[in-house]
């Protein structure tokens, strides 16, 4: 065998070498763009959404209507996130981030999102104090509670809330029974279409080493809350949710 076919044979072995190494490497990043991260070290372990109706009184009522109201519809998002079973190394968590909150929703719908609050009162004040800016964040404290808006370094409850405001008036001298539920918005005839929204967002974990980021669709209200009155959606089954690895220090950054 002369030495120009020595030199073609380890050509073509090093081109095949290069090719398998290629397709192993995209093969590699396909399954991590279809799965995500299968070893985190905190999971996502159930989401939790709460829909139904409130009333508030009208400021104004000349003519002495029995009820006389504006409706809201609310949804309450509550977001558990726990250690994993198969975490081998001590990890902690930093915070936890709602990020990129988008609401798809009737042109005409006034739809806003409120964190909570620590007044014994009331969980939510609809103001603009307590409106969600897209961003809302959960620090570490010494133990979960969402009114403070505050995870334990292993995880905990995340709470925040859709309304959908003045969805609707009430105006009436019906003497019948009225619950102040979503059934209200039965009562109001308020069509279908009107009520349906999409909330679209992000959640970060970010630990004492890296960051993982996962993207959420919720369709709102959960359930027919008009028969119903109040309705949940509870899912524990998430494994259709991706999360993926991000620069801990580039997350920190977008936060700010």
């Amino acid at each position: 065998m002369n030495k120009i076919v020595k030199e073609k044979i380890k050509e073509a072995i090093t081109l095949f070498l290069i090719i398998i190494v290629f397709v192993s490497v995209l093969a590699i990043m396909l399954k991590y763009e279809n799965e995500g991260e299968k070893d985190m070290p905190f999971i996502l372990s159930e989401i939790l959404v709460i829909s139904s109706a409130e009333e508030y009184e009208k400021a104004e009522n000349p003519n002495g209507y029995k009820w006389n109201m504006n409706i809201n519809q609310y949804n309450d998002i509550y977001i558990n996130i726990k250690k994993a079973n198969n975490t081998k190394k001590p990890t902690y968590i930093k915070n936890i981030s709602i990020e990129n909150l988008k609401i798809n929703a009737p042109e005409d719908a006034k739809i806003i999102a409120y964190m909570p609050n620590n007044d014994e009162k009331k969980i939510f004040k609809y103001d603009d104090e307590h409106k969600v800016e897209g961003n809302l964040t959960y620090n570490v404290g010494e133990k979960s509670d969402y009114t403070k808006l505050e995870i334990t370094n292993e995880g905990g409850i995340m709470l925040f809330r859709i309304v959908n405001q003045d969805i609707a008036e009430y105006v009436s001298n019906d003497d019948g029974e009225l619950k102040y539920d979503g059934t209200l918005l039965k009562n109001a005839n308020v069509p279908e279409e009107k009520l349906k929204a999409e909330v679209k967002f992000d959640i970060v974990i970010r630990t004492d080493k890296t960051a993982y980021r996962g993207n959420i669709t919720l369709n709102i209200p959960s359930g027919n809350i008009k028969e119903e009155g109040v309705s949940r959606n509870h899912q524990t089954n998430l494994e259709n949710i991706i999360f993926k690895r991000e620069n801990l220090n580039k997350t920190l950054d977008n936060q700010n």
